[in-house]
């Protein structure tokens, strides 16, 4: 089951906040595996879309870690077969 990802203004926000904070405070590498994780990540959630922990509060979202440092919630929409990402923020950020 391939799904088509869609990105909310709010997780390109929360990603390019990141991948700026990268670029002031890290080397290229940390920049470069931080995004290969990502990718890799959204890979491995377009084919298993169920694999984070659900949220007990709202249907269809999830919450989970990109990696150690980053989180990400978004919404799985089976019947249109897209996966909606809501937020990307650092895992040090308190929720908003």
């Amino acid at each position: 089951m391939d799904l088509e990802i869609l990105w909310t203004p709010q997780a390109i926000k929360g990603f390019k906040r990141i991948i700026n904070y990268l670029e002031t405070h890290f080397s290229v590498k940390e920049k470069k595996r931080f995004l290969n994780d990502a990718f890799r990540f959204f890979e491995m959630i377009k084919v298993h879309p169920e694999l984070l922990p659900k949220s007990s509060i709202k249907k269809n979202l999830y919450r989970g870690p990109i990696n150690k440092y980053s989180v990400v919630v978004y919404r799985y929409q089976p019947r249109k077969k897209q996966i909606q990402l809501l937020s990307i923020r650092a895992a040090r950020e308190l929720d908003r």
